[in-house]
C-alpha cells in the first residue's frame, strides 16, 4: 500500500510540475545604474529564460522614458543626464545570439554599451565609450564594473566570423569618481 501511494504521488508530481523538474527558469530583473554616492536609476528590465541546451536566452527592454532623444554626429541617440556627464545608449549594431552560457556574459555586455559626453559638447565621440564588464552570482544577479573603451571599433562591421570585436585589451580601467554611474546592477 505504501509503495502504491509513493508511485501515485510521484506521478502527480511529474504531471503537476514538469517545468520544475526540467529546470525551467524564467526570471525578470531590473537593470539599474548606481552612482558613487549610492543614487540609482532604473533604466530597463531583462527576462532570462533557461534554454534546453544550457544557459539562458535573454530579452532586454531599455526603458526609453528615462532617456531623451538627441541627434548627435548625424545619428539619433537616447541619452540622459547623470550627475557628472550625459550617458547615451549605443545599441550594438551587429548580430549576436543573446545568450548567457558557461558564465559568458559578453552578449549582454554588448547590449549595455554607452557613450558619455558633456551636455555642452557638440556631437558625440565614440572614444568616450563605456563598457560594463559583468559578473554573475548564484542567484543570477549581475554586477557590472565600468570600463572605458574606444567604441569606434564598431564603426564598421566586424570581419567575417568575428562576432565580438571588443577584446579584453580594448578595455581600460576607469576612475569611478570621474563617471556618473560606475556600477551597473541587474537584480
Amino acid at each position: 500500500m505504501q509503495f502504491a501511494k509513493f508511485i501515485t504521488i510521484s506521478l502527480l508530481c511529474l504531471i503537476i510540475s514538469p517545468p520544475l523538474l526540467a529546470g525551467e527558469i524564467n526570471l525578470n530583473k531590473t537593470v539599474t545604474l548606481k552612482s558613487s554616492g549610492g543614487e540609482t536609476i532604473d533604466i530597463g528590465s531583462i527576462q532570462l529564460t533557461r534554454q534546453p541546451s544550457g544557459g539562458f536566452s535573454y530579452t532586454l527592454d531599455i526603458d526609453h522614458s528615462k532617456f531623451s532623444d538627441h541627434f548627435l554626429s548625424m545619428r539619433p541617440f537616447k541619452c540622459f543626464q547623470g550627475p557628472i556627464q550625459m550617458l547615451c545608449h549605443l545599441p550594438y549594431p551587429y548580430n549576436k545570439s543573446q545568450l548567457i552560457k558557461n558564465n559568458d556574459l559578453k552578449d549582454l555586455e554588448y547590449d549595455l554599451l554607452f557613450i558619455h559626453r558633456r551636455s555642452t559638447d557638440y556631437g558625440i565621440n565614440p572614444w568616450n565609450g563605456i563598457y560594463y564588464q559583468l559578473t554573475m552570482d548564484k542567484q543570477f544577479n549581475f554586477t557590472g564594473e565600468l570600463k572605458e573603451v574606444d567604441l569606434d571599433i564598431l564603426a564598421s562591421p566586424p570581419e567575417g566570423g568575428i562576432t565580438r570585436p571588443i577584446t579584453q585589451s580594448d578595455l581600460n580601467e576607469a576612475d569611478p569618481d570621474s563617471h556618473s554611474y560606475p556600477v551597473l546592477l541587474i537584480q
